[in-house]
This record gives C-alpha cells, sequence and structure tokens, in this order.
C-alpha cells in the first residue's frame, strides 16, 4: 500500500501592501556586514602574507576594484557567502559573529581612548 504524502504546503506571506514599511530580506540587511567582514578577513589573511610589505590603503583600493562597494553592490549575498566558504571555511552565522565581535573590540578600544583621553562617552565622564 503506498503512503500518501501529507507535507504542508507552506504560503508565501505578500508583504507588499507595507509600502514605505516593507522590511528588506534578513540577507540584504545583512550585507554590509557580511561584505566588510570578508574584506577585513582577506585583508589579515593578506597581511599575514606580505608581512612588512602590506599597506592596507592599498589592499582597500585594490579590494574596491575587485568588489566594489557595499552601496554597489556588485556581488549577491549568495555569492559572497560562496566566496566566503571557499576562501575562509565561513557562512553566514560564521561571518555575522565575527563581524559582532570585531563591532564589540572597536568598541572597546573607543572607550579605553576616550578614558585616556578624559572624554566622557555616553555622556559619562571618567
Amino acid at each position: 500500500m503506498a503512503s500518501k504524502s501529507t507535507k504542508t504546503q507552506v504560503v508565501t506571506i505578500d508583504d507588499s501592501a507595507m509600502e514605505e514599511f516593507k522590511v528588506e530580506v534578513f540577507d540584504i540587511r545583512k550585507y554590509n556586514a557580511i561584505f566588510y567582514t570578508i574584506r577585513d578577513l582577506y585583508g589579515k589573511e593578506s597581511r599575514r602574507q606580505l608581512g612588512d610589505d602590506f599597506d592596507w590603503k592599498a589592499f582597500k583600493a585594490q579590494f574596491e576594484i575587485c568588489f566594489g562597494t557595499p552601496e554597489e553592490r556588485r556581488y549577491s549575498v549568495e555569492q559572497l557567502l560562496t566566496f566566503a566558504q571557499m576562501k575562509f571555511n565561513m557562512g553566514k552565522e560564521d561571518l555575522l559573529a565575527y563581524n559582532r565581535k570585531s563591532w564589540e573590540i572597536r568598541n572597546k578600544q573607543e572607550e579605553l581612548r576616550a578614558k585616556e583621553q578624559g572624554i566622557p562617552v555616553n555622556g559619562i565622564p571618567f
């Protein structure tokens, strides 16, 4: 006796009526985070390979020639994720976690610099 499939069909929600309040797909909203994480990882790997000959300004210019800028979105999110998987063995969640950690480090460094200079952070003096 053949068994019947009881798969429930998923109905796609059409949010076009949201007009100006419409939210982009998650991957598109995270494009910049993925783009900048790939640039950072690629730069760090290049710096390891080149050592003292590495120049961040020259690297960023060359990266822009190859990858474009986040504003022009030369590649799709899927293409960036495929590239990251091949070059760094990192998927979307890994890249987003790396980006979050990077921002945490930047914020701590900014707070330390402000503290050293006696500048209030978030309105709180040191």
